[in-house]
């Protein structure tokens, strides 16, 4: 019998070597496959995620923006109904002190109502209640020119530009024209902070 052959060292170690290699070349390739198929997986899920809750959110604010809205046109309405009132056309022209009575009442009744002023046919400002100043009775002032005076309409409410007195708080002038045989105009100058939070 012939001796076994020794095994050659030179020849099983290029072998380990290349299978070593191979073996960590699959390795990370499947690592970085597993991998990038589980962060494409997250980052869909997340961008799902962020839609939905950018889609919530904005029918939150949505729903709380209609919300306001509403309780503003109440907080206007009710504005406009109590001026209705207050400038009933049956005084007439007359009436001033009765007039005065009653923008009076209004100014009790709505704190948001700093002024009130009466407007004849012609445009002369017959009467001017107000919170901040004194009154005025009397065709003294011409506002036939005045914005209001030209946009208040029979039957039809004219709401003007938001402006700031003194630069610090808001207000909006409501002019209302009355019918009947004395047309006039009544204009209240509303102080809007009133519903400062509701905007906020």
């Amino acid at each position: 019998m012939k001796p076994a052959e020794p095994i050659s060292l030179e020849n099983t170690t290029p072998r380990r070597v290349y299978r070593g290699r191979l073996f960590r070349k699959y390795f990370f390739s499947v690592l970085a496959l597993v991998c990038g198929v589980l962060l494409a997986s997250g980052g869909i899920s997340v961008y799902f995620a962020y839609q939905e809750n950018k889609s919530a959110l904005a029918s939150l604010q949505y729903e709380k923006a209609v919300a306001a809205a509403s309780r503003i046109e109440q907080f206007v309405k009710q504005i406009e109904q109590q001026l209705g009132f207050a400038a009933l056309p049956q005084l007439g022209s007359d009436g001033v002190e009765q007039r005065r009575i009653e923008f009076l009442k209004l100014l009790r009744q709505v704190p948001a109502v700093t002024d009130i002023t009466q407007i004849d046919s012609k445009g002369k400002e017959l009467l001017s209640v107000s919170r901040l100043a004194m009154d005025v009775a009397g065709a003294t002032k011409d506002r036939l020119s005045d914005p209001a005076f030209l946009g208040a309409k029979p039957g039809q409410t004219w709401f003007g530009p938001v402006y700031f007195r003194k630069e610090t708080e808001p207000y909006m002038a409501i002019a209302l024209r009355s019918g009947g045989a004395a047309v006039s105009v009544a204009i209240a100058e509303v102080n809007l902070k009133f519903i400062w939070d509701l905007v906020t």
